[in-house]
């Protein structure tokens, strides 16, 4: 379990950095396999200044939010604080409007936890990794997750995709059912979002059709909505079997790239493990090592030793 523990986070951050270049792009044609390669964004572009192998707000909301979980009990406070941090120093990497937008409102009112817009963007998905590592009582990690993405997203469809997300992740950690996984994920948007749960249903019936991934991106969509950007990743995920490919067809998406390589890197690497993973990606993975320790410390937290 450790190496899916490492396989989450680590394929996550690595997903975001993978998707980086090919944000808010046109949807490109996947003619044909070909392995997945950390790039450079072109001159002009919002991240033209990160280095390959460099993530984007998506990593750095993970980084935040699993260093505070990682402490203990999640404190909301200081999560709000370290994010307004960010955004005083223009220190955040083409960050989702709403997450601007929050960090604004807090500046202006000094109200930490009642900025949140309501706004159905993506931009809180990535919380779902770190808080998916950190619980094993997913009502208790819902308890802390709704209150968690309500500093910067307040609209229950955002709500309703971060939680379904993590659970699904939390669930395929435990259980290693990829059927279990989905179910926990499609419970959440049911119960939630009758909108979401509607748009998970179409893509499973896309991908069950055949239907191509460029298609599938043409009908679905892959803009910054949780509309778009979850049931396409959903869409990858049932799909494709096999790491590299899934990464591969991912990047392909253009629109919210990102989030959506995030979303699938998360996937495998809980599925599989952190060794099925390029190897190669991940040394030139920005911060990997530190990614590693708090999966580390997640999976010592959940699983303590045994008494004798």
């Amino acid at each position: 379990m450790l190496n899916t523990y490492r396989g989450c986070l680590i394929g996550a951050v690595l997903g975001d950095a993978l998707g980086m270049p090919y944000e808010t792009l046109p949807a490109r044609r996947m003619e044909r396999y070909l392995p997945p390669a950390f790039g450079r964004a072109y001159r002009g572009h919002p991240n033209h200044n990160l280095l390959p192998g460099q993530y984007t707000d998506d990593g750095q909301i993970i980084l935040i939010a699993a260093r505070n979980l990682a402490e203990g009990a999640f404190n909301g406070e200081e999560y709000a604080k370290e994010l307004l941090r960010t955004h005083a120093l223009n220190k955040f990497r083409y960050p989702d409007g709403v997450l601007f937008a929050a960090c604004k409102r807090m500046d202006s009112s000094g109200n930490l936890r009642e900025s949140g817009v309501n706004s159905e963007s993506a931009g809180c998905l990535s919380l779902a990794v770190p808080f998916a590592l950190a619980f094993r009582n997913r009502r208790e990690m819902a308890q802390a997750l709704i209150p968690a993405c309500s500093i910067t997203h307040t609209h229950p469809a955002s709500h309703a995709a971060a939680l379904g997300l993590a659970l699904m992740l939390n669930t395929l950690l435990e259980t290693h059912d990829v059927d279990a996984a989905f179910a926990a994920l499609d419970s959440a948007a049911q119960n939630m979002d009758a909108e979401l749960f509607t748009r998970l249903q179409t893509a499973y019936r896309f991908e069950k059709s055949g239907m191509s991934v460029d298609e599938a991106a043409a009908v679905l969509g892959t803009s910054s909505s949780v509309y778009q950007t979850l049931p396409m990743a959903a869409f990858l995920c049932r799909r494709f079997y096999v790491p590299e490919e899934l990464l591969a067809a991912a990047v392909t998406c253009g629109g919210n790239a990102g989030t959506i390589t995030m979303i699938c890197g998360a996937f495998a690497g809980a599925r599989f493990g952190i060794e099925s993973l390029p190897a190669e990606l991940i040394r030139g993975l920005e911060r990997a090592g530190i990614f590693d320790e708090l999966a580390a410390k997640f999976y010592a937290a959940s699983n303590p030793p045994e008494e004798e």
